[in-house]
């Protein structure tokens, strides 16, 4: 078990000694490297979206689009935490940044010479979310290998920074740089991310974390399916990271994906021209609201009451959803404050579900339990599709409606079920013990 209560201690959040991870060569490391790879893929991510929608102009074959990331996720997502758990996290991450490096790179020459086609795009989409699946378990927790167990949470906490700020900076820099210079020269841009992300990691030595590992669990005589199989029953035999895990799976099912709706919501229902540039701010927008959430979670890390501000941050970000398809009638300008209180809400809500799970986690486990978080992303994509047929029906605005209306639901009924873990009652704490 992880050390939760070992930063209760300190019950004042204090983001100067939240920040004292980068005094860690290696943590420092991998933080530059996950930020410019996630530049990188938010870049890519809007940039398919915008030419799916050109290709096709369907929220539904749009949608389809994001199964190609979504197929690999759900299939491969828990092996690459068995792998993480076994081999080199840093040799795992190297070479998933070399594949998505290479993939940017021939996808922008396909599109600079005419030759890319939507189905073309798809397959290349399933080659590339193959190689993401496999190394992005591995790099939470090799980040909190960096540091001593004392901080771990804020490690956690400063690893979901690079992936909220580069929501705001990637989908900007993408969205303009579709609309005024062209597609390719986005995937190009994304090569030279990654590219950077790699020699970054080149800089992190082997062997970080292999001696927090006991030897009994996962040894090498067990082959990864059942190396998988102990993962699950570790996980369903855990009540703590199973309420983490569902939570995490709503937000992910039905808040996440909306996303990929932005480029369809915008040109046909918010009226705007240059929807290519428009719809890579509104991405932003929720962005800048995502870092500020981060910022919030790492302040957070010695609060005792993470479970409640993250209950409460889940009903903020589903009422926030739920509020676009109010601000819609208003045009663009109307949509902004939903978005971007969604973006913060939403973020504060991943990201203290994320350092507990990984704080709570066994070491030997990280790599499987953060494929969860990985799994999840899968039905994020497998989801897009159905929205997007569902969007072509009531309109995008209208499914956001329907959607933060299921969200706050399912919330407040989870939080509610489990009243003593979601509200944490010190006193109550204390009576029970004299009992």
């Amino acid at each position: 078990m992880g050390s939760l209560g070992s930063q209760n201690q300190n019950p004042r959040p204090s983001l100067r000694v939240a920040a004292q991870v980068f005094q860690y060569r290696n943590y420092k490391l991998l933080w530059i490297s996950s930020a410019v790879s996630m530049l990188g893929m938010n870049a890519q991510q809007i940039i398919r979206g915008m030419l799916a929608w050109d290709l096709t102009g369907s929220f539904g074959m749009t949608a389809i689009l994001v199964l190609s990331f979504g197929i690999p996720m759900g299939l491969f997502s828990l092996l690459g935490g068995a792998l993480a758990d076994r081999f080199e996290k840093r040799n795992l991450i190297i070479l998933s940044q070399v594949a998505s490096m290479l993939v940017a790179t021939f996808v922008g020459f396909l599109v600079m010479f005419d030759l890319i086609s939507f189905w073309l795009l798809f397959a290349i989409g399933i080659f590339q979310g193959s190689f993401v699946a496999v190394g992005m378990p591995a790099r939470t927790p090799l980040m909190i290998d960096t540091v001593p167990p004392e901080q771990r949470l804020s490690a956690v906490a400063f690893s979901m920074m690079p992936m909220t700020a580069m929501r705001a900076i990637g989908p900007a820099l993408g969205g303009l740089t579709a609309g005024f210079v062209g597609f390719e020269w986005g995937y190009f841009g994304s090569g030279i991310c990654y590219l950077i992300s790699v020699l970054t990691v080149l800089s992190v030595p082997i062997g970080i974390g292999r001696d927090d590992k006991p030897s009994t669990t996962d040894t090498p005589s067990m082959n990864l399916s059942s190396s998988i199989r102990d993962g699950l029953r570790y996980v369903s035999s855990n009540p703590q990271i199973r309420r983490l895990v569902l939570m995490m799976m709503i937000i992910a099912v039905m808040g996440m994906p909306i996303q990929t709706q932005f480029p369809g919501f915008v040109e046909s229902e918010l009226n705007v021209s240059n929807w290519q540039v428009y719809a890579g701010i509104l991405v932003a927008i929720g962005g800048v609201g995502g870092l500020l959430g981060s910022v919030f979670v790492a302040r957070l890390t010695q609060s005792p009451r993470k479970t409640l501000i993250q209950w409460i941050a889940g009903i903020i970000g589903a009422v926030s959803i739920g509020s676009i398809w109010i601000g819609a009638p208003f045009g663009f300008f109307g949509v902004i404050l939903p978005i971007f209180v969604s973006g913060a809400a939403m973020t504060a809500f991943m990201g203290i579900n994320q350092a507990m799970l990984m704080d709570t986690a066994a070491p030997e486990y990280r790599g499987r339990v953060m494929s969860l978080f990985m799994f999840s992303m899968a039905f994020l994509s497998l989801s897009a599709a159905p929205m997007g047929k569902v969007a072509d029906l009531i309109t995008a605005a209208g499914l956001f409606g329907v959607l933060g209306i299921i969200m706050t639901g399912l919330i407040i009924l989870i939080g509610l079920t489990n009243r003593q873990y979601t509200f944490g009652d010190p006193r109550q704490t204390i009576i029970d013990k004299q009992d």
